[in-house]
């Protein structure tokens, strides 16, 4: 086991959705080390309000809701491999995770290996449930495969 540091989250670059109970969403592609590597978003959570938020989660690939919808507004299928990834036997057990005031986290959700985006453009948002019952939404991006 090693202690790498916490990633700071830029949160002045990125574009962010409304804030719902003090809490934004900002989702952005992720640049590809490889042209072969499969899509992949950046999806980041940050505590805008001056208290501290505690979010239960499953893990982020169940946490952070993820929509791929393509250029006739169709929602995108799970591959085979997300379909799997998303069964609840598979899920992490629940976990509270502590966001300070002005803290943000991020999470990259694999997009090309989790859903059948083979070739055209797809429309890609981020959601999750605010602790207050309401539900965040992301900024809205543009994928090319």
């Amino acid at each position: 086991m090693r202690d790498d540091p916490k990633k700071v989250v830029d949160v002045a670059g990125r574009t962010w959705g409304a804030a719902v109970d003090g809490l934004a969403l900002s989702l952005l592609l992720s640049a590809r080390k490889h042209d072969d590597e499969p899509q992949s978003v950046s999806v980041a959570i940050h505590n805008r309000s001056p208290h501290e938020q505690r979010l239960l989660t499953r893990g982020w690939l169940n946490y952070f809701r993820v929509s791929v919808v393509d250029a006739q507004g169709v929602s995108v299928e799970m591959t085979p491999y997300g379909r799997e990834s998303m069964k609840p036997e598979r899920l992490p057990a629940a976990s509270e995770v502590v966001l300070e005031p002005g803290q943000a986290l991020e999470a990259d959700i694999p997009i090309g290996l989790l859903y059948e985006m083979r070739s055209g453009e797809f429309r890609v948002q981020a959601k999750c449930d605010a602790p207050g019952g309401g539900v965040i939404t992301s900024n809205e991006i543009q994928v090319k495969a």
